[in-house]
């Protein structure tokens, strides 16, 4: 079985008609997301918000260096300007920050801050995210001053996740181009079926089990260090990093691919029917999951987010947003199991078919 599944990876590897699109494909495309947004930076997960606040007080000018914002910053007094520029739809929502926000910080006391906007999620989350993150890192700071929490010197990048950066989009776009590429892995499958090669392997010692089992772990082994290989390119080009997260992400995403592959090779009996199944389930799967990817789209439908929870892509960027989680990655590989399940079928059957 061993012998069976390198001599699989052996074949995909002499064949460039498969290996150069699965490579070049999503290099190039992260490189391109990222070479447009790179001059706005955070403009694709932000919205502008206003702040009110003590402008005079110790953590809130910390806060206000932390957001990077210039403008609609407002005193205690002048928060009816904020809410006008909400009503006119010039800002997706107005933080309003007591004026013991600094005295409940040094008190080691989480401080009540009310987030006023039109509508629930949006282009705010970005902002309330940051503000999380600043207020545990103070804390955090003023119990321990050791702790290295980058107050000051971290820029607009949540604790939490690397939004203004690379990672989110490298790795996203790496998940979206495993389901496009699924195709290829299919219709190689379907070709070994019509040249007689799944017969012929059939005529040796080896069993379905084993040919079948190789050939998904080929395919699987072949996924994970192809586009490991890609993020690790393209984070030599693009503001990222390669995390924990990241490597868990696209191993388990390899696995959900696999099981996908084989799935769509038992249910289509052609190269046209798998191209537009792969291709369908993609798009479907990334518009689903669009407005997590980007918050400033202000798209809130509860029955859209539910349904998105099917998809591999929303729990990609959760686990991103999240940092290490592991339900995400139960989850990623429960979805996988469920299409290598539905996806099994009998050797004999399939070749005959």
């Amino acid at each position: 079985m061993i012998k069976l599944t390198f001599a699989n990876i052996k074949r995909y590897i002499k064949s460039p008609s498969i290996l150069l699109p699965i490579v070049l494909v999503p290099i190039v495309m992260i490189l391109s997301v990222n070479l447009v947004t790179s001059k706005s930076d955070k403009s694709v997960y932000y919205s502008k918000i206003a702040i009110v606040l003590n402008k005079s007080g110790e953590y809130e000018k910390k806060l206000i260096s932390k957001l990077d914002i210039n403008d609609n910053i407002f005193n205690l007094e002048e928060k009816d300007k904020a809410i006008n520029l909400l009503k006119s739809n010039e800002i997706s929502a107005v933080f309003v920050l007591n004026n013991d926000f600094s005295k409940d910080i040094s008190n080691l006391k989480k401080p009540v801050i009310d987030c006023i906007k039109v509508s629930e999620g949006g282009g705010s989350l970005w902002a309330e995210s940051t503000i999380e993150a600043f207020i545990n890192d103070s804390i955090k700071y003023k119990l321990d001053p050791n702790i290295d929490s980058s107050l000051i010197t971290s820029k607009i990048i949540p604790k939490e996740s690397d939004l203004a950066g690379g990672s989110v989009v490298s790795v996203f776009l790496i998940c979206y181009m495993m389901y496009i590429n699924a195709s290829m892995l299919c219709k190689d499958l379907l070709d070994l079926r019509t040249s007689n090669v799944l017969k012929r392997m059939l005529s040796t010692k080896n069993t379905d089990l084993d040919i079948m089992f190789s050939l998904f772990l080929s395919i699987f082994l072949l996924q994970s260090a192809i586009y490991m290989f890609v993020i690790l390119v393209t984070s030599l080009f693009v503001h990222s990093y390669i995390s924990l997260t990241m490597v868990l992400l696209i191993l388990a995403n390899s696995f959900v691919s696999t099981g996908f592959i084989m799935l769509i090779t038992r249910v289509c009996k052609d190269e046209g029917s798998i191209s537009i199944v792969s291709m369908f389930y993609a798009v479907i799967g990334l518009g689903l999951s669009f407005s997590s990817l980007i918050p400033s789209l202000d798209v809130n439908v509860p029955f859209l987010v539910n349904l998105s929870k099917l998809t591999p892509f929303y729990w990609v960027f959760d686990a991103m947003k999240h940092d290490i989680n592991f339900m995400n990655f139960s989850i990623l590989i429960l979805i996988g199991l469920v299409f290598v399940t539905a996806g099994s079928f009998r050797l004999r059957d399939f070749i005959k078919n």
